[in-house]
């Protein structure tokens, strides 16, 4: 249902050399790259495409190893999520990156390698530092299912049955797992490196990563601005679209 939301709002998918993404739009819009976070595919923008495809040029891809995207097996590392981000995007000039959990650390990364092509940054509850999770993120048991659930939703959340067992399902195996144990390439020490102005979106609720951890790359990353989303957790632009939006239309 996301993704053919995606091709609704008229992105159109491609698929080259195992990578997948949408891309559409307004054709000689500013272009701004919207990376999913882990566990996650390109669809689940589909709260905001809408909105931002009539005024902007979109490329949203699947993450390798996710969603569409090959390898299907084997381990993640960073460097290989990085660089086939780099070949989606490829050389196209005044990027707004988007990012969410996972999505907003590769964002930090490309940035790092590719300043000249970032116009601005924009990080949503996003991960990269060397300091733990505020929960668990993997799950086992129905308890500890739960407990991912509302980390990632809000604590009043109430997932349905399947969502739960579905987490138990992919305990073994998931991007998350995949990534786990991999090269890290956190960001601490490369975060003063940044140069395009940044905004920090974070979710009064998230459970994943505690808003000190957002004030942290605020904190670190010069000329940054930082706003917490109300009614949202972990995914912001899922749980409270209207106020993403609001965000990104202020500086996009």
């Amino acid at each position: 249902m996301t993704r053919g939301a995606l091709v609704a709002a008229g992105l159109v998918r491609h698929e080259a050399g195992g990578a997948v993404w949408f891309e559409g739009g307004k054709p000689d819009g500013d272009p701004v790259v919207l990376v999913h976070g882990v566990n996650d595919q390109a669809g689940t923008w589909f709260t905001i495409v809408p909105a931002l495809a009539a005024t902007h040029r979109l490329i949203i891809p699947d993450l390798a190893g996710h969603g569409e995207s090959a390898p299907r097996e084997g381990l993640l590392p960073m460097s290989l999520l990085l660089a086939e981000l780099e070949r989606v995007i490829g050389d196209t000039p005044g990027i707004t990156l988007v990012g969410n959990s996972l999505g907003g650390w590769l964002s930090m990364l490309y940035t790092f390698e590719h300043p000249s092509q970032v116009k601005r940054l924009v990080l949503e509850s996003a991960g990269g530092l060397s300091r733990p999770f505020s929960s668990l993120v993997v799950a086992t048991n129905r308890d500890e299912a739960l407990s991912v659930i509302r980390a990632v939703h809000g604590p009043a959340f109430d997932p349905p049955e399947w969502a739960i067992d579905a987490l138990i399902a992919r305990a073994a195996g998931s991007p998350l797992q995949r990534i786990i144990g991999a090269d890290a390439m956190h960001v601490d020490a490369r975060l003063h490196e940044i140069t395009a102005p940044t905004t920090i979106l974070w979710g009064a609720d998230d459970g994943v990563l505690s808003r000190e951890y957002g004030e942290a790359l605020r904190d670190a990353i010069p000329n940054t601005t930082f706003h917490v989303i109300e009614k949202a957790a972990h995914i912001p632009h899922i749980q409270n679209p209207k106020r993403v939006l609001a965000c990104l239309s202020s500086i996009l």
